[in-house]
């Protein structure tokens, strides 16, 4: 008869990971018996999906204004009931202009009418541009929504009679018969050589033209972009048969140009796997050739397959593609290679140890038992920072964030389903024989080449590990730390929030210099549109609260006064004046737009009732002395929004096209604290979850904190500011940190519990386990990351910049200033140990001839 003997009291963390090695059993028995026939299913699963390539074309959207808007902003609001205003949906609305300038840039144009109509040339030559799309003529008039050139047109022809005493064409507000007009929309940088700028125009450094168009599908965009490209390459050309030389800037032309930055950074991807293909290689050097090549296939090809799969996936769910998430392949790769070093490292050491024919067996199951954990805490934590990512206020580095959080969780899988199962059909030794030649190991030693290896190995940490735990190497450490925090203050506290166009196109491209001068114009004349209901001109206290918020818009700091505003309420207002019209209502206005010559009816909406005038809305301009920075200018529209909160009776919105760029500026900062917030919750609650301890979850936590921060002021001294490229990087970053300190604090964990004797021991054990593949996965990350240093993109050198430093202070953290502080740390005597469990007496590994 069978005693019954009382179990030890296991605890209910014992418990846990007793049924965690069951299940990790399970997995390792099956994975080690079927390895073709995981990667025969594997391979089934991922040729349909795949095949969402061939049946449907690529089609990556750029859109570098709306792309990078603030979903959540007031920009968004203000950008549609402008587009509503012209009937134009929020999508399709595209503002572009043209500056024409000498071909001198030290010297300004000469106006006269010979020039005007020449530039008048120009604009009609854009009006009705033609080009080829997809065997299909295209107009640029077909796409435009009116011409808004108004001033300009009515310009050159009072320029004509100007000798008549009723036309007036001072700088900057002219008159004609009874109207004025303000003309700093389309001269800049006026009679710069003169006394006063005030006056006829004599010079003037830029005229500006001015295009509205309507784009509001994919397809409408594309032809747009064929457009503006045929004019963007027009300018680039410089004809001599000009008086002047031209410029343009247009979204669609920096939307291409953002595209050719992404495919380039997609061939240097080429480059990358290749460094990182050959550093594998140099490592890989106890392998056979053949199982060299097969385990860095299978290292590869799993981020490479989960790339591919998570594309597959948002493809056939309809999701867009945007240029951003080209950065998606390197990342992945980086984390897959991470983990196939980890799980080739561990099964290298359970391979070298002396075991019995049963313990072989289980091999497989002790390796993923031991590297599973903390590859599900790396994989999780970066799952939850894209996932906090995702919540970005920008929708394309939303998209980014699903996608690569989506490519993460198919990688975790495919690292078991693909590089494991190549691991255990392909991993082969080389000959002792022919390994003691090559490392020129004298036979009479008679030593075994593994053992050798594993002793110099544990010999070196160890020598590491007491080096740097004696008082002069604590020491150090702690002053490096210490210099490195110091620097970090200093970089955080001078990062300035920023952004502008020019960080999402290639720095090699002439669009830059284009955005430059439309930049420089920017200083002089900044305009802000106003879209609001009018008065009852028969309420005097109605007129006279309108006009009082008129005038505290047109006298904010910086504006020019009501000389320099387009506002066609005032016009009709100062032509029932001038016709001396007893009538106080808007029966007038059809008369009035009539008489105006000046084609800037579109500005008003107006209906009929009876024989009563009712205006819906009007659209009028304030214009102000531009800022050379963008956050500036961002503060200054947040200021005027607040001025229209006082008046909400006339339900007013601004407008600016840079808008959604500013809403991006002012809100980074408080995003970046949120998602910030957010992500170390998430990722606290992971690790003790899977680290169900105190101290090493605690640890790591905040190392990431650490490295995180120190990532953040580095930054800043590399030259970066806080935009929403940053945010995401940041938020990226948070993930990666957490490999680091993950893979130290659970060896750490899992170390103390064997009760080593001391904590010198403990932490070379930590070192043994993860010291070579942190170094070897990180020095791969690097090799991958370098080729993006040659790409002339901001975006996408951020990126690259983020992962370096990420890297290395992650290196940093993980193997010399958390083994520090792990070394203040009391040790715990474990009270009990879990049973050895195996499920099944057939072998876990099967051997090659079993799969025959």
């Amino acid at each position: 008869m069978r005693s019954l003997l009382p179990l030890p009291p296991y605890s209910a963390e014992m418990l846990q990971l007793h049924h965690r090695q069951i299940q990790m059993n399970w997995i390792s028995y099956y994975l080690g018996n079927h390895p073709r026939r995981v990667l025969l299913t594997v391979f089934c699963v991922l040729i349909p999906l795949l095949s969402y390539f061939l049946i449907y074309p690529l089609e990556i959207e750029c859109d570098i204004r709306r792309g990078f808007a603030n979903k959540h902003g007031h920009a968004v609001e203000e950008l549609t009931k402008f587009s509503n205003f012209y009937n134009i949906s929020v999508g399709g609305l595209e503002i572009w202009g043209i500056l024409a300038r000498n071909k001198s840039t030290d010297k300004d144009l000469k106006i006269n009418l010979k020039l005007l109509n020449e530039i008048d040339e120009l604009h009609q030559y854009v009006w009705n541009y033609t080009t080829e799309y997809k065997g299909e003529t295209i107009r640029f008039k077909d796409l435009s929504s009116e011409d808004i050139n108004y001033v300009f047109n009515y310009y050159r022809r009072l320029l004509a009679i100007d000798w008549m005493p009723s036309v007036n064409l001072s700088y900057p507000l002219a008159s004609a018969f009874g109207h004025s007009f303000y003309l700093g929309s389309q001269f800049f940088g006026v009679n710069r050589g003169e006394e006063s700028k005030v006056g006829p125009i004599k010079t003037s450094q830029f005229v500006a033209l001015w295009y509205m168009s309507k784009a509001e599908t994919f397809e409408q965009k594309q032809k747009l972009q064929a457009v503006q490209l045929g004019i963007f390459k027009k300018s680039a050309e410089k004809p001599n048969d000009l008086l002047f030389d031209f410029e343009m800037f247009g979204d669609q032309v920096a939307n291409s140009e953002m595209l050719r930055g992404t495919l380039t950074t997609v061939k240097l991807f080429f480059i990358g796997g290749c460094l990182m293909v050959a550093f594998m290689a140099c490592t890989f050097t106890e392998l056979t050739v053949f199982s060299k090549i097969m385990l860095i296939i299978g290292a590869i090809g799993s981020p490479i397959a989960a790339t591919g799969a998570c594309f597959a996936i948002l493809g056939w769910v309809g999701h867009p593609f945007n240029s951003i998430m080209c950065i998606t392949p390197f990342l992945i790769l980086g984390i897959g290679v991470d983990d196939a070093f980890l799980l080739l490292n561990c099964w290298r050491r359970e391979e070298s140890k002396e075991k019995s024919a049963k313990e072989a067996q289980n091999q497989l199951a002790r390796v993923i038992r031991e590297i599973s954990p903390s590859m599900a805490i790396t994989s999780l934590t970066n799952t939850l920072a894209f996932g906090v990512g995702f919540l970005a206020p920008t929708p394309q580095m939303s998209s980014f964030c699903l996608g690569t959080a989506l490519a993460i969780v198919l990688d975790f899988l495919l690292e078991f389903l693909i590089f494991v199962p190549c691991m255990v059909l392909f991993y082969e030794k080389k000959p002792k024989s022919e390994v003691k030649n090559e490392k020129r190991i004298e036979a009479e030693n008679k030593v075994d080449l593994q053992e050798a290896s594993i002793s110099t190995a544990t010999f070196n940490w160890r020598s590491f590990t007491g080096l740097l735990l004696s008082v002069p190497g604590r020491f150090l450490v702690i002053f490096l730390y210490l210099s490195i925090f110091t620097a970090t203050y200093l970089g955080v506290t001078r990062m300035e929030s920023t952004f502008d166009p020019s960080k999402t196109f290639p720095s090699d491209s002439k669009l830059v210099d284009s955005l430059a001068s439309f930049t420089s114009i920017q200083e002089e004349y900044s305009p802000l549109n106003f879209l609001s209901n009018v008065p009852d001109l028969q309420n005097d206290t109605d007129v006279a609260i309108f006009e009082e918020m008129i005038h505290r818009l047109e006298n904010r700091e910086g504006c020019y006064g009501n000389t320099a505003s387009h506002n066609i309420y005032r016009d009709y207002k100062e032509y029932l004046n001038y016709t001396k019209s007893e009538e106080k209502n808007y029966n007038q206005l059809e008369k009035f737009l009539k008489g105006r010559v000046m084609d800037d009816g579109g500005t008003i909406k107006w209906h009929k009732e009876g024989n009563d005038t009712v205006i819906d809305l009007i659209n009028f301009v304030v214009v102000c002395q531009g800022r050379s920075s963008w956050s500036e200018r961002a503060v200054n529209v947040e200021k005027t929004r607040q001025i229209l909160v006082d008046y909400p009776q006339y339900n007013i919105t601004l407008f600016d096209y840079d808008g959604t760029i500013y809403d991006l500026i002012i809100t980074v900062k408080g995003e970046l604290v949120k998602s910030l917030a957010i992500t170390f919750t998430c990722m606290t609650i992971a690790c003790f979850v899977i680290m169900p301890s105190f101290v090493a979850p605690t640890i790591a936590s905040v190392a990431t904190v650490s490295i995180s921060f120190c990532l953040i002021g580095f930054l800043s001294i590399w030259g970066q500011n806080l935009d929403p490229v940053t945010m995401i990087d940041v938020i990226m970053a948070i993930g990666f940190s957490v490999d680091y300190s993950a893979h130290v604090c659970y060896h750490y964990y899992c170390a103390r519990e064997q009760n080593l004797g001391s904590k010198q021991e403990v932490i070379t054990q930590v070192l043994q386990a993860v010291g070579r593949p942190v170094i070897e996965a990180s020095l791969t990350t690097l090799l991958c990351m370098a080729p993006l240093f040659v790409v002339p993109v901001y975006m996408i050198q951020s990126f690259a910049k983020t992962v370096t430093l990420v890297t290395t202070f992650g290196l940093l953290h993980g193997l010399f200033f958390l083994p520090v502080v792990l070394y203040f740390i009391p040790l715990n005597t474990p009270k009990h140990s879990l049973p050895t469990f195996t499920p099944s007496t057939q072998p876990l590994v099967a051997l090659e001839e079993d799969e025959k």
